[in-house]
């Protein structure tokens, strides 16, 4: 039969046969047959502070098709962050770039991204070549990746739909990182008088001793400072901004600085290493920055300057200053060559010029990524590359160097502070609560002083502005009798911290005395019952310009003075019964008694003839601190070789100082002079002879006049 059906086929059968299987073929050479991507990426390390970082090309490699297949329909790409290219008025991406591979090599396609939730690459129509496999890339997609944290930031994943089948929709295209690390005077920066030279380079600064700091940046990884490079707008970019200068400041900054790999890195010294002007190899692929001129406050804008010419390698010793409106000013600096794979570093000295200043200041200094932008979308004007405002971290642990000695090193004490004072707004029962401040490292220390209260609310202490040292009142208008405490911060920042724990004592204001009937007896109401050395609180001789505690009764007033001969004494506290004065300094040194008058609201005491001596040296009880700032005694000795700190009173200036330790005695003081920031007091530095040991005697003469005056001996602790 069927051999029958062959031999009987008319012509115009054979002839349909024949164009049905040419329709079954052309349909195979048109329409793609059952295929499948594999997709894959390589993830970019990109800056966390980031808005606009490059993210790792996407790769998907198609096989399984008929050769000669058309390869139709969308690409679309979304992150779990802002995608932000610039893009047209349309929203496509120039620069983000689909790619095919047919056999050769990559070539980009014409077809744009079109940015909206994600990016899709709309209208692929591609022509599968004879081999039946096509590869594509997805390249240039920017995102915003500090949406994705800077603390514990995650993988930036992309999703894909496509028409053609895929192993997998989703790949990690990228993991942020911080890049940005920084040594800078985060807790301010000390304003002292320093010279300019008549003719400003990097060199004649250094030369003629202006003031300078420095600030250093650090990269996060390999590759984060970035040169320009293809369609960006600018190289990694470093906001710098000042605050807080006074008006006559002037600063300088170096136009071009040369990192850690350069043929001689620029280096000021105060972060290590000899002062030294940069020197840069152009093409060296080393890390080099330059200002910006004409940027805007956010860092954008403006021309990074133009390299000087010269033989290789070219010097980097020019400088410009920095405007500044108000005590406040920035400046930018960009990236002109960088390595792409080792971690680098530069630093710069920011010189400071001020020809005379009249009181402290503490000026503050910034450093971020620029151009800094709130843009987190794609835009069409917004700078390429952009950062968020982020505060960089210390770099010292990438560089290596945190416990170095060119850093400044808080030193205070941190024993407590116990103080006490009248309820209801009434005087001080104590003396204030009192710390001094040290730097015992290297650079200039700036620090905040700052109150925890933990008991009573707030409000109860006044901290008085005296610099290098915490000293702190009471308010007592709103307490009643009781116990409160507080903790007393101070702050300097990368320097160290300290706390120290404050008790505060409030007593109840003793009730009046009850009338007296008859009228009191005649006689003065002010009434003198002796006259102290403030240090010792006995009975000794007083001297010009030292202090003193006058006890007696009916000192309680509004307008409360003291007077010697006439003079008016300095009142540093006064209650009830008591009053400590700072004796008159002009008092002359030849006298040997004074008349002494307490006057309380117009009241006057009886005349009191005080004993004045040229000099009378009394050490305070717990005057005598060890090295490390603690009270010596007990528990707390100092030992050979340590230098004491001696606070007192009765040493007048320009007396010769001495001090005896045990029987060591004519020992020379390293500092004998009035205490900063202590009205009266005097402070002896001494070191502790070799040879002592145990508990002895310490003792402080002040020779004037040709004559000698020792203090009693204090108690010394020496181990």
């Amino acid at each position: 039969m069927v051999s029958l059906i062959r031999t009987i086929r008319p012509p115009a059968f054979r002839l349909l046969v024949l164009i049905f299987t040419s329709i079954l073929y052309t349909y195979a050479q048109t329409s793609p047959a059952p295929a499948r991507c594999t997709v894959s990426a390589v993830p970019a390390q990109v800056r966390a502070e980031g808005l606009t970082e490059r993210m790792g090309d996407i790769i998907l490699q198609c096989s399984g098709f008929t050769a000669g297949a058309s390869l139709t329909g969308t690409l679309t790409v979304f992150l779990p962050i802002a995608i932000t290219n610039r893009v047209s008025s349309n929203n496509q991406a120039a620069d983000a770039i689909l790619s095919a591979d047919y056999g050769s090599g990559y070539a980009p396609t014409a077809i744009p991204g079109q940015v909206s939730t994600g990016i899709a690459f709309n209208g692929i129509n591609l022509t599968v070549p004879p081999s039946g496999a096509i590869n594509l890339k997805i390249s240039g997609i920017r995102g915003a990746a500090f949406m994705a944290g800077t603390t514990l930031a995650q993988p930036v994943t992309a999703s894909l739909s496509f028409s053609i089948p895929v192993d997998r929709s989703q790949v990690v295209v990228a993991y942020p990182q911080l890049a940005l690390f920084t040594t800078l005077y985060q807790t301010g920066i000390t304003c002292v008088g320093s010279p300019l030279p008549d003719s400003v380079t990097v060199s004649n600064l250094f030369d003629a001793g202006t003031a300078y700091v420095s600030t250093r940046l650090t990269e996060g990884f390999g590759a984060a400072f970035l040169p320009r490079t293809g369609s960006d707008d600018s190289g990694t970019r470093f906001l710098v901004t000042y605050s807080g200068f006074p008006t006559q400041t002037q600063l300088y900054l170096p136009d071009f600085v040369a990192g850690s790999d350069a043929a001689v890195p620029s280096i000021a010294g105060d972060l290590g290493g000899t002062p030294a002007v940069g020197k840069y190899l152009p093409g060296s692929g080393t890390l080099l920055l330059g200002r910006v001129p004409g940027a805007d406050s956010t860092g954008a804008g403006g021309q990074v300057m133009v390299l000087p010419s010269g033989a290789p390698p070219v010097s980097l010793n020019s400088a410009s200053p920095v405007s500044l409106n108000n005590g406040a000013g920035y400046a930018v600096y960009e990236v002109i060559d960088a390595s792409a794979v080792a971690t680098e570093s530069v630093q710069f000295p920011l010189f400071i010029g001020i020809s005379s200043i009249t009181a402290a200041a503490t000026a503050q200094e910034t450093v971020t990524l620029a151009p800094v932008s709130t843009v987190f979308a794609a835009s069409q004007t917004a700078p390429v590359p952009r950062f968020a405002h982020f505060t960089p971290t210390s770099d010292c642990t990438i560089v290596g160097d945190c416990g170095a000695s060119y850093f400044p090193k808080l030193a205070v004490s941190t024993s407590p502070m116990q103080i006490q004072a009248y309820a209801g707004g009434g005087p001080m029962i104590s003396g204030p609560g009192y710390a001094p401040i040290k730097n015992a490292g290297g650079g200039v220390m700036a620090y905040n002083i700052t109150i925890n209260y933990q008991s009573g609310g707030t409000g109860w202490l006044k901290l008085w502005d005296n610099p290098n040292s915490v000293e702190v009142t009471a308010i007592t208008t709103n307490l009643q009798p009781g116990t409160y405490t507080a903790n007393i911060v101070v702050d300097a920042g990368s320097a160290g911290s300290a706390t120290i724990p404050l008790t505060l004592t409030v007593i109840a204001v003793p009730p009046p005395p009850p009338p007296i009937t008859p009228p009191p007896p005649a006689g003065p109401t002010v009434t003198v019952t002796s006259v102290l050395n403030a240090a010792t609180l006995a009975v000794t001789p007083l001297v010009a310009g030292s202090l003193g505690t006058v006890k007696g009764t009916g000192f309680a007033g509004t307008n409360v003075s003291v007077t010697f001969d006439g003079l008016a004494a300095p009142l540093l506290y006064t209650g009830a019964t008591q009053i400590n004065l700072q004796v008159p300094a002009s008092l002359s040194p030849a006298k040997t008694t004074s008349s002494m008058v307490v006057t309380v609201d117009g009241t006057s005491s009886t005349a009191v003839q005080v004993a004045l001596s040229p000099a009378w040296p009394s050490v305070f009880a717990n005057g005598i601190l060890n090295q490390d700032y603690s009270v010596n005694g007990p528990g707390q000795a100092a030992k050979s070789g340590d230098i004491l700190q001696i606070f007192a009173t009765g040493i007048p200036g320009g007396a010769t100082v001495t001090v005896q330790i045990g029987s060591q005695a004519n020992l020379t003081p390293l500092y004998a002079a009035s205490a900063r920031g202590l009205t009266g007091v005097q402070q002896v530095n001494v070191a502790v002879p070799g040879g002592a040991a145990g508990t002895t005697t310490l003792t402080i003469c002040a020779s004037t006049g040709g004559q000698a005056y020792c203090s009693a001996g204090s108690a010394l602790v020496l181990q």
